[in-house]
């Protein structure tokens, strides 16, 4: 063996094993106990961690709800739906031994009611008809976390590439507990992580019905819309609040009168007198006929961790009020009111108006004041169950609805679940707003750009069939600055077969009033000056951007646009279209000059599958029969553009194994992240293919023995590779290891290494022992902390002798080692391997040594003179010994010619003897020295005193070197050490 330095026990392959499911502890933060309150599942353990009830630490702070029930049915008021689908616990990575329980909530289409007070369509029979669900948990964290989720449906896994972590961007390490459960490990991150946590057994595919576009699960004869999983699960990672967001966030009474509501119904808002409303842990219901019409003087409502309130806030407005609040990391929830449940109705029933878009319950409801600057503050809350729109603020100026000018809003870390209903839709920033950190599940327009200056980043989308996920259409405006960035589409089900005007990726909708006009139009409006910055679509898509421009339109940029693939509906369903339309005078609106002035359409680095989209020359591709579905006319030819960046190779990282490592076992898996479609991996001309999932790649291979370079390689969708080696070394299955310290080469403190160059520092330093088994062979590798060098020709060494001894049973025997070591053992030893590159054909040459110092075999060896010595000894020659058992004794000695001492090897004398006092020159240059005795002709040894051990370093554990090796008590006797096999 030959290259560079090595770990001896470098790398270990782990698979968790399944501990017992140990019964939830107490719950914490949670509501009082109240109807359908059932046992909480069980989230399962890995192997030696323990499961216990919700904590609240620094470090992490987890919630239950003691009045909760496992249903998919209706529920009482005062219960929190259960998921019976999942169950969830967090550890943080510091302590992964304590796991604690989180609760798992889950919304149903309708709540479980059905259509209560009408029959027609309200957006959710798909997922109704199809027993749909979205269970989520949530928690706080502040450092490294291991996420454990578990199938409560007895659907088994059998590999983490089961489990799909989505957006699959976060290609964090996953392991499997059980058949049922995998546990995720989640960095911390200031901004928290959203994601979905998918199981291959819950995974449906879901088409459009040829006769009528109806979504269905049937296919036989329909078009493939997308897959998604029937019974979704959901994990929110809030960050922990710093000292200054817990100021904003959370009120206390410095920042005004706060009123607050006992657990239970809650009925009495609207009269309360109180400048905040604050929910503490807790389930609140206002019943399906009440929403809480807030006072003028109340301006923050605050939902704790742990709180669960169902119901809806209206803010009436007031000219005093500058800055309304809604934080808390709590639920909002409006499960209790059915779809378009409408204010101006008796108990809230079902709007049967065609619009009840200033009647309907939304969710929040601000009024905002035409003459003072105000603020929202809207962070941590999770809306459940919209009956309608989630968000709106409105604005009335002399009794006249006009748009919010002075009206600025700040989200982050907001959650919208459950949204199965139409115009469920996201959230609609107002001039000057931000967005950050933010997951919607909508079944509308999810990102709503109607207004300037907004700044929108990292947002998750789960998207259902209705709408677009961006909209700034629907009429004619004037919008300048616009910048998202970080949008990850995870799933969506828009699969309309008949060409709709609001729907795909980006759109510009056409007119409200009649959607297939293009005479509304308004030419003295502009669009302008809006960028989108990586916009990722995991899965299928029906299209990518439909813009009907009704006002003047300009510097569009859509860069890192990523599409996994089209779904398959018919060619007009998938194309995308940039359209300018008129005013009732037939004036249009004007469209950026892209080709000439850089001011139009930029399509850049927009691909489909990996492949890039571009426009121009041998490799243009945007047609609506090609990769791009771009149906853009001649008319537009100089208003748009497709670019890409010229190709590079493929993003690579190999995780395992590192590099230069001595591999714990022959059959290893090669994993690392990748954006490649396809990876590699090759040794000794022997090649793997990987497989390749969420931009996470694995391969199991077995590795030949010794050294070898292990060459991944990822090939991307542009035919260009990216390549990564791993040098490695494979000696079998590791049986277990021996440490020792570097440095204590001078066995009891005081020998000296002779000084002849030969002699290099750190050769006869041990550092460690590993076992390995491979077959029929046992291979013993010893490291050392300096190089091997070679210096007289030797089977790769010259100056080390290693001996490695194996106890006899439990013998505690003080028993002699081989001659000429001057050492004993505390027990008999039934074995020794001794290695030693010159000299074999002589009695103690190298092999394999019995009690009686016989050689009962040959062995060989292999030398890397960075510094270790691997010895093969058939296991035949071992004598039965259980070598995960045996206790070890090694010792590091330098070997000389015969006749220069006893058994091969080199004598160690007095200090004197090597500074030349009473003894020839050469014993310092080629004699240790520090020992005892010197120099004499007269005997064997040629040692006048041979009670000191003549090994440089002795492997010891846990005692002393210099006490176990200090002569002058008595003999030297080295300890017998058990392998540490923690690390197989």
């Amino acid at each position: 063996m030959s290259g560079t330095r090595i770990t001896l026990v470098g790398m270990a392959i782990a698979v968790a094993i399944v501990g017992s499911a140990l019964s939830p502890g107490a719950s914490a933060s949670a509501a009082p106990g109240g109807s359908g309150a059932v046992a909480p599942l069980a989230p399962r353990a890995a192997l030696g961690q323990t499961v216990s009830g919700p904590v609240d630490s620094d470090a992490l702070t987890t919630w239950d709800h003691a009045n909760a029930t496992a249903t998919t049915g209706p529920v009482g008021g005062d219960v929190v739906r259960r998921s019976p689908y999942y169950s969830a616990a967090v550890a943080t990575a510091s302590d992964e031994s304590a796991a604690h329980r989180s609760f798992v909530y889950m919304n149903v289409p309708r709540n479980g009611n059905g259509k209560v007070g009408y029959s027609g369509q309200d957006g959710a029979e798909f997922a109704a008809d199809n027993d749909l669900s979205m269970s989520w948990t949530s928690f706080e964290y502040a450092q490294d976390v291991w996420v454990t989720v578990t199938l409560e449906t007895s659907q088994p896994i059998t590999s983490a590439d089961d489990v799909i972590i989505r957006p699959s961007s976060l290609s964090w390490e996953k392991q499997v507990v059980d058949s049922s459960s995998i546990r995720v490990k989640v960095p911390y991150s200031p901004q928290g992580y959203r994601f979905s946590v998918e199981f291959a057994p819950q995974q449906m595919k879901v088409y459009s019905a040829a006769a009528d576009g109806a979504l269905t699960t049937s296919a036989q004869g329909n078009r493939f819309v997308e897959e998604e999983p029937r019974n979704a699960m959901l994990v929110f990672a809030n960050p922990k609040l710093t000292t200054d967001e817990r100021t904003r966030t959370v009120p206390t009474e410095a920042d005004g009168t706060i009123y607050r509501p006992q657990p239970g119904p809650v009925t009495n808002l609207d009269s309360i007198d109180a400048d905040i409303v604050y929910f503490a842990p807790g389930t609140y219901y206002m019943g399906s006929g009440y929403r809480a019409s807030l006072p003028n003087r109340v301006r923050w409502i605050y939902i704790a961790p742990g709180a669960y309130v169902k119901g809806a806030f209206s803010f009436p407005g007031s000219d005093s009020v500058s800055q309304y609040k809604v934080t808390g990391r709590g639920v909002l929830s409006g499960e209790q009111y059915v779809y378009e449940a409408d204010t101006t109705q008796p108990g809230y029933t079902h709007s049967t108006g065609s619009n009840c878009h200033g009647s309907c319950v939304k969710m929040l409801q601000l009024s905002a004041s035409p003459y003072t600057n105000q603020t929202l503050d809207l962070e941590g809350v999770t809306v459940n169950a919209p009956p309608y729109h989630s968000f709106v603020v409105y604005s009335f100026q002399n009794g006249v609805e006009v748009e919010p000018q002075n009206f600025r809003m700040d989200v982050s870390n907001y959650k919208q679940v459950g949204s199965w209903y139409w115009q469920t839709d996201g959230i609609e920033l107002y001039p000057h707003g931000t967005m950050r950190d933010t997951f919607f599940h909508a079944n509308d327009d999810v990102l709503k750009l109607y207004h300037s200056d907004l700044d929108i980043r990292r947002t998750v989308i789960w998207k259902n069939e209705n709408g677009p996920v961006f909209q700034w259409g629907w009429g004619p405006r004037s919008i300048d600055g616009v910048s998202v960035s970080d949008t990850d589409v995870i799933h969506n089900r828009m699969g309309w077969n008949d060409v709709k005007f609001n729907t795909c990726v980006f759109n510009s909708s056409s007119a409200w009033q009649d959607m297939g006009s293009t005479s509304y139009a308004d030419p003295g409006q502009t669009v302008k000056n809006m960028t989108f910055t990586g916009t990722r679509v995991e899965g299928a898509v029906n299209c990518g951007l439909r813009v009907f421009a009704q006002s003047n339109t300009e510097n569009i940029r859509i860069d890192g646009f990523a599409v996994d693939a089209w779904n398959q509906l018919d060619p007009p369903a998938q194309a995308s279209t940039f359209v300018a339309h008129a005013n009732a005078s037939g004036q249009k609106v004007q469209l950026g000059d892209e080709m000439t002035d850089r001011r139009g359409l930029l399509l850049h680095d927009y691909t489909v599958g990996g492949v890039p989209v571009v426009k121009a020359g041998s490799s243009a591709n945007w047609g609506v029969g090609q990769l791009g579905r771009l149906a853009f006319g001649a008319d537009v030819d100089a208003n748009w553009n497709a670019t890409a960046t010229p190709p590079s190779p493929p993003q690579l990282t190999v995780d395992t194994p590192t590099d230069a490592s001595v591999l714990t076992s022959r059959s290893i898996v090669v994993s690392g992240r990748t954006n490649a479609p396809a990876v590699a991996v090759h040794i000794d001309g022997v090649s793997s293919v990987a497989v390749v999932s969420g931009g996470v790649f694995r391969a199991s291979v077995v590795v030949p023995v010794g050294r070898h370079s292990v060459e991944v390689v990822a090939t991307g969708a542009s035919g260009l590779t990216s390549r990564v080696q791993r040098s490695v070394v494979a000696f079998g299955d590791l049986v277990g290891s021996l440490s020792d310290p570097a440095g204590d080469d001078h066995g009891p403190g005081g020998y000296a290494y002779p000084s002849d160059a030969a002699f290099n520092p750190g050769s006869l330093d041990l550092t460690g022992l590993g076992v390995y088994r491979d077959g029929d062979v046992v291979r013993f590798v010893v490291s050392t902390a300096g190089q091997i060098q070679n210096p007289w020709g030797g089977q790769g060494m010259s100056t080390q002798r290693v001996n490695i001894y194996l106890q006899d049973g439990s013998s505690s025997t003080v028993t002699a080692l081989l001659p000429g070591t001057n050492t004993f053992a505390r027990g008999a030893w039934s074995r020794a391997i001794v290695a030693d590159g010159r000299f074999a054909d002589t009695p103690f040459g190298a092999g394999v040594f019995n009690a009686s110092g016989a050689r009962v075999s040959s062995v060989q060896w292999d030398v890397d003179p960075a510094g270790a010595i691997e010895v093969s000894v058939p296991v035949s020659a071992l004598g039965g010994i259980d070598l995960g058992s045996v206790g070890y004794q090694v010792s590091m000695l330098s070997s000389t010619e015969p006749g220069e001492g006893v058994g091969n090897v080199r004598p160690v004398y007095s200090a004197a003897c090597g500074a030349g006092v009473g003894c020839p020159g050469f014993v310092g240059q080629y004699r240790g020295s520090g020992g005892a005795g010197q120099f004499t002709d007269a005997v064997a040894s040629r040692d006048t005193d041979t009670t000191d051990s003549n090994a440089f370093d002795l492997i010891t554990g846990n005692e002393d070197q210099s006490v176990v090796m200090d002569w002058t008590h008595g003999p030297v006797i080295a300890p017998y050490l058990p392998l540490d096999t923690a690390r197989r």
